[in-house]
């Protein structure tokens, strides 16, 4: 038992990296094809990567996927959440670079500890104030430092910091409805993935449209791409996720799935669409300890101060449902 145990741990690390690495490939990925094919027309790329997902999610949980009232209306404000991230997230490409995308949008792990506070009013451990100063710090530095090389600007920024609040307010959102038993983590996770992709097909359809004969769809250039950002980055992220956090501790998920960032940023700079700059590397470093401070940090001084008890461990830790 303890030997398969073991196993499905080290499935779930190898499962959950990879999504990392899907992850941290989709903010360069995403940006080629902004460029290239969907400039005019980012939602189709998002209702493309949301409408196979909920159909890949669909085919894998079939039978647990009921239609409830009650879950679709929870999932529905989630999903409205996933939607405004992730639209801002992408309109903020045209803007800014793969690694400050990427790293902005990290900041959703800072936000969510503060997000809570107001809504449970139960304030953060003290790590959650100092992850908070040195994230700020990164993200001025990356911002300021070496603006006008890159061409960055304070458009993208603010727009990828909007997604991140959306992402913030959706982790929030889920933990309350997981945690007051609304309903099951599948179920949220297919209404919220569905919601989505429904807004998604109902945003391009209304607003871009128009836009699509002007698109230049290279079958060559394109295809690949959308295979790993709708297959690998959406469809499988979803099920690696689900799988993977019921045999890895919530801080074990939250630093492996944080590694998207830096993953984002060194293959934004491997392939030509940034230089390397210092501003890039101390500002990430900042943002991704950060993370480790407000996720990882906190739930080692706990064990280490006591002993630990399955509930505690469980009521300590950050919430289950980090997607993205």
């Amino acid at each position: 038992m303890e030997k398969t145990n073991k196993k499905q741990h080290f499935v779930g690390l190898l499962m959950l990296s990879a999504v990392a690495i899907f992850w941290g490939a989709g903010f360069v990925l995403n940006a080629q094809l902004m460029d290239h094919t969907f400039a005019d027309a980012p939602s189709l790329l998002n209702a493309l990567r949301f409408g196979v997902s909920a159909l890949c999610l669909l085919a894998v949980f079939n039978k647990r996927v009921k239609f409830r009232l009650r879950a679709v209306l929870y999932g529905a404000v989630g999903g409205a959440l996933l939607f405004g991230g992730f639209l801002l997230q992408l309109i903020a490409l045209k803007y800014t670079t793969p690694s400050h995308n990427g790293f902005f949008t990290a900041f959703y792990v800072v936000l969510v500890p503060f997000v809570a506070w107001i809504i449970y009013r139960r304030c953060p451990h003290w790590t959650t104030f100092v992850g908070a100063a040195l994230a700020i710090g990164g993200l001025l530095i990356l911002n300021f430092a070496g603006k006008k090389e890159t061409g960055v600007t304070w458009k993208g920024d603010l727009l990828t910091l909007a997604c991140a609040m959306c992402f913030a307010l959706q982790i929030v959102w889920a933990d309350y409805v997981l945690k007051s038993g609304k309903t099951d983590y599948v179920q949220l996770t297919f209404w919220q993935v569905a919601t989505a992709a429904i807004l998604f097909v109902l945003y391009t359809v209304i607003f871009e449209s128009k836009r699509y004969a002007q698109m230049n769809f290279d079958a060559g250039y394109d295809l690949w791409r959308l295979a790993i950002v709708v297959l690998g980055g959406t469809a499988f992220a979803y099920y690696a996720q689900t799988f993977a956090q019921t045999r890895l501790s919530p801080s074990e998920a939250s630093l492996i799935m944080a590694c998207e960032s830096p993953i984002g940023a060194a293959l934004s700079v491997a392939v030509g669409l940034e230089p390397l700059q210092w501003s890039t590397v101390v500002g990430g470093v900042m943002v991704v300890s950060a993370v480790v401070l407000v996720e990882i940090l906190p739930n080692l001084l706990r064990k280490k101060g006591r002993a630990v008890t399955p509930n505690d461990d469980k009521a300590d830790d950050p919430p289950p449902d980090c997607m993205r």
